[in-house]
């Protein structure tokens, strides 16, 4: 049955990212259907020009970057159009086809078409020899001729769209609207402010809207949206946008749309240190994904909850998931999902201490970023080898791909991004000694937080600045810092940011000689470690007591704390447990001794 196309409504502007905006609509709702497209589909797009459909099919090649596009072009002496598909492609058909060239062998005033009369008459042996969607990309001037010679065949559509004449330079913009599912991390800060008022006009003009198409394609904007939002730093606004999306996704049916939604929503959770609700929507999403065979989708929530795990401390179980998301990327060709997966795998051995190992998987997540242009992903992976350089010693090589993870992150406005380097690139300096220097990068690093409303990395930046004072002997100023950090946890819900503050507030006090007060708050830290599952920081607060403990001389406590925090890193398999082994021998062998001094544990 043929079906109609909704309306929807735009609002006008004479930018050319909304005017390439116009053009995003079909391409991206051309894109939704050769997604969901189960076997043979027939979609027709009218376009203005041969060159205007060369540049909308390589922009949906971009946007389907793991799905094979085949382009069968048809000659003057071209009979029979099914034929050639079948002759050009040799019965290989891995994916949607693009016909184009039907200008070439039609006549608009010739009476009689044999071609589309074939088209007509072998409608019934398309599903049965093509088992992918087919797209017949066609000039304006065709299509009310194939509406006539061809119309059995055109019955079987499944939508017409309609693509409106835009300059070359305009159409680059609709990259932010069709890489993978709305979010081009190629896009200039400029041109993503542009289409968040965009897609935030549309979503309010259309919102009211009881036509499902329409309702199916708010959904889009609305993920679009708040992935834009999420990369900007503005988490609560991206949370508000994914949850209308779970709901309208819901009220319609559209399972695609609740599961990417639900995805989101766990990105967003873990973001703000809430690991229970994140691991909850992860789990939703996979339950989802699974059930309308979205193999995609399955390998990115098995991803998303591998990497909650690596954060839990349960590499094991994390690094079985992450192999079964990176298998499913592998299958179907999906590079990019493979290269998060490596990247993954590396911060898993990274957990273990295996930094010679994590290199490895971060070295081949950073081919596949450059490979398919993946900027973010790209600053990613040399973030993640400067921390990998840094955790080995080597704190100027660190500094090297720092300081490239800060250049790509400026040129694509990745704010978040930005402010993540000049941390990383102030504690490169802490670590070459250059406290003063830290804390400069710092201070750059919270003044980002704060223009961008990122809460956590205002915290987190706080603490590091607590940390550099600390080096530079100041607790009091250091402790100052700590206590800002944990207000801002607390206000926010980042029950791992409180951990972290208050674990960092226990140590200073142990420097400062007050132990009994420091083991205050190591207990608090316990607590929440033990609430939100965090092993690691369970551990890390049992040994850091045990210390305080120590140095009091209760070392009957201390010694049965340091044995639970042996026993936690032990079965998370954490590098720190040989240290922890090693004092503990030396505690129970019944000498005079030296209490240690604080192990080279992260503190929680």
């Amino acid at each position: 049955m043929k079906s109609t196309p909704s309306s929807v409504t735009f609002t006008n502007s004479t930018s050319p990212e909304m005017e390439a905006g116009v053009t995003a609509e079909p391409l991206r709702a051309l894109r939704r259907g050769l997604t969901r497209a189960d076997g043979f589909g027939l979609y027709v797009a009218v376009v203005k020009t041969p060159a205007q459909r060369n540049q909308l099919i390589k922009l949906l090649q971009e946007a389907l970057p793991a799905t094979l596009l085949q382009t069968v072009a048809l000659r003057p002496d071209t009979t029979d159009i099914l034929d050639a598909v079948l002759n050009q492609l040799g019965g290989q058909i891995p994916g949607p086809i693009m016909v184009v060239g039907l200008e070439e062998v039609l006549s608009t005033d010739a009476p009689y078409s044999p071609i589309l009369q074939s088209l007509n008459l072998r409608r019934p042996d398309w599903p049965k020899l093509i088992h992918q969607p087919v797209v017949f990309w066609v000039p304006e001037y065709l299509l009310g001729l194939l509406g006539r010679a061809a119309p059995d065949f055109l019955d079987w559509r499944s939508d017409t769209l309609h693509f409106p004449d835009v300059e070359p330079t305009q159409l680059e913009a609709l990259q932010s609207a069709t890489w993978d599912g709305g979010l081009d991390t190629r896009m200039p800060v400029a041109a993503r402010l542009e289409r968040i008022k965009e897609l935030q006009s549309r979503i309010i003009a259309n919102e009211n809207s009881h036509d499902p198409v329409i309702r199916s394609t708010v959904i889009g904007w609305l993920n679009e949206l708040g992935l834009h939002l999420h990369l900007l730093g503005r988490t609560q606004e991206a949370m508000d946008c994914f949850e209308k999306c779970v709901s309208l996704a819901r009220e319609i049916g559209d399972r695609h749309g609740e599961g990417a939604a639900l995805g989101n929503l766990g990105i967003a959770h873990r973001r703000l240190g809430d690991v229970s609700q994140a691991i909850g929507f992860y789990e939703q999403q996979l339950v989802v994904v699974r059930e309308i065979g979205d193999r995609r989708g399955e390998s990115r929530a098995l991803g998303n909850l591998g990497n909650i795990h690596i954060v839990l401390g349960n590499v094991r179980q994390a690094m079985e998931l992450i192999k079964k998301a990176l298998l499913i990327y592998q299958a179907i060709g999906d590079r990019r999902g493979e290269g998060n997966a490596l990247d993954n795998f590396g911060n898993a051995h990274a957990t273990m201490g295996d930094w010679h190992k994590a290199i490895e998987f971060y070295e081949q997540a950073l081919v596949i970023a450059r490979e398919i242009g993946d900027r973010c992903e790209e600053g990613n992976a040399l973030g993640n080898l400067g921390i990998a350089h840094r955790n080995l010693g080597d704190a100027r090589k660190a500094i090297e791909f720092y300081g490239q993870q800060l250049v790509i992150a400026r040129e694509i406005g990745d704010r978040r991004g930005e402010g993540n380097a000049l941390g990383c690139l102030g504690s490169a300096h802490r670590n070459l000694g250059d406290a003063r220097k830290a804390i400069e990068f710092y201070g750059q690093q919270l003044v980002i937080a704060r223009e961008i409303g990122d809460r956590r990395g205002e915290g987190n930046a706080l603490g590091c600045l607590g940390s550099a004072h600390a080096t530079l002997g100041d607790m009091h100023k250091a402790m100052e810092f700590y206590e800002l950090a944990l207000v801002i946890a607390r206000e926010i819900g980042d029950r791992r940011g409180e951990g972290n503050a208050l674990g960092n507030l226990g140590v200073a006090h142990s420097e400062l000689g007050d132990a009994r007060k420091a083991i205050e708050f190591y207990d608090q830290v316990l607590v929440i470690a033990h609430e939100i599952g965090d092993r690691r920081g369970e551990g890390g607060s049992l040994w850091n007591s045990a210390l305080a403990l120590d140095s009091l001389g209760d070392r009957t406590e201390a010694i049965t704390r340091a044995a639970a925090a042996l026993a936690i890193f032990e079965s998370i398999e954490a590098p720190y447990a040989a240290n922890i082994r090693a004092t503990l021998a030396e505690w129970r062998t019944p000498q005079p001794f030296t209490a240690a001094g604080p192990a080279d544990l992260p503190k929680p």
